[in-house]
């Protein structure tokens, strides 16, 4: 019978790897510290483009997406989703949202892994949304050029709700009787709930909403700033890799969590870095009070590579995406850029006499 022995976590050996990105984490994190106050407008704005992206990028890497308009009105939800894909960009919109406001009022529970898996198929109109799966599944990896491959084979469905609620006791009171880093607790739960798959869909969707939920209460709200889903995106090949290292023996309680854990820690990581880098554009720039347009070409010619209209939007913070759009048509149309590509994968570059 499976257990989840979060006292050791099978054991784990604290590699140096680990250890370094653990420390780094708590630095980074006291760096920010101040952020809420020094830069409280900028943030609120990358709060919101962190929110589309987040959605976007989780989806993705299910498979489902819609243009980038479409997706813009949804995240307004100024429109009514049109498709399948747009039901449950909708759902991960709405459930991401919950935790944004609520996650204070989320304990890690079997009641708020149904309620948050009902919420992400709400629109689809699924008989199953917020329903533990009542037939086997599998799990499979999804790679860029299109194949897909068997990674695991979960516990059979009528294990499931026993064993959502051992994983949720075993987190809980870890966490509780401050037993290790909250952090390595954390991606223990998520990998735990990755590898019981307890749903018939969704379960990576929800286990990146999970991510958020617990590093959100433990302290760790860097994700609610920088998409830690589109860094994941990123590096969907790694994740995969990962996930199946660390499920070798899982069944048998043999499990080393150490792969997962390391991928999981530089993720937050890389996460933190990219929240002091884009603010320290803004403190650098903060008392130039340099215009939306400026801004755009000095953050072009700072990138030697073309950049989309996300990407700047990303960067420059201080600035709504209207603002930037409104900025990146007038520079197009008095020659100081140039675009490159089509549609998606249009980007824009300083034009050089």
């Amino acid at each position: 019978m499976k257990k989840f022995n979060y006292r050791t976590l099978n054991n784990l050996k604290l590699n140096n790897d680990i250890v370094n990105k653990l420390t780094t984490i708590y630095q980074l994190r006291g760096e920010t510290s101040s952020y809420a106050i020094d830069y409280r407008e900028e943030l609120k704005k990358l709060v919101e483009v962190a929110k589309v992206q987040s959605t976007d990028s989780s989806n993705r890497i299910e498979g489902i997406w819609t243009t980038d308009e479409r997706l813009e009105k949804i995240m307004s939800d100024k429109v009514e989703p049109h498709n399948r894909n747009e039901q449950e960009i909708a759902g991960y919109r709405d459930v991401l949202g919950l935790i944004h406001e609520n996650y204070r009022y989320m304990p890690i529970s079997k009641n708020t892994i149904l309620s948050m898996h009902n919420q992400l198929f709400k629109y689809s109109g699924d008989s199953w949304g917020g329903q533990f799966k009542d037939i086997n599944n599998k799990i499979i990896a999804k790679y860029a050029d299109g194949h897909e491959e068997i990674r695991f084979n979960p516990p059979e469905a009528f294990l499931v709700p026993e064993l959502i609620e051992q994983l949720s006791m075993a987190y809980n009171d870890a966490v509780e009787k401050d037993l290790m880093s909250p952090l390595l607790l954390s991606a223990a739960l998520v990998f735990d709930f990755v590898s019981i798959h307890p749903f018939r869909d969704g379960n990576g969707r929800m286990s990146r909403l999970l991510m958020l939920l617990t590093m959100y209460q433990l302290g760790f709200e860097v994700g609610k700033y920088i998409s830690l889903e589109k860094i994941i995106e990123n590096s969907k090949e790694t994740y995969y890799e990962v996930l199946a290292e660390s499920s070798q023996g899982w069944m048998e309680n043999k499990n080393n969590y150490a792969p997962f854990i390391s991928y999981y820690l530089g993720i937050i990581v890389k996460a933190y870095r990219e929240l002091i880098d884009r603010m320290g554009v803004v403190h650098r720039n903060k008392n130039k009070e340099l215009a939306a347009d400026k801004m755009i070409m000095k953050t072009l010619s700072q990138a030697l590579k073309p950049l989309s209209r996300a990407e700047l939007v990303e960067k420059i913070p201080r600035y709504s995406q209207t603002t930037i759009q409104r900025n990146l048509k007038k520079l197009k149309d008095t020659g100081q850029i140039v675009t490159v590509g089509n549609g998606r994968s249009t980007k824009y570059v300083i034009k050089y006499n």
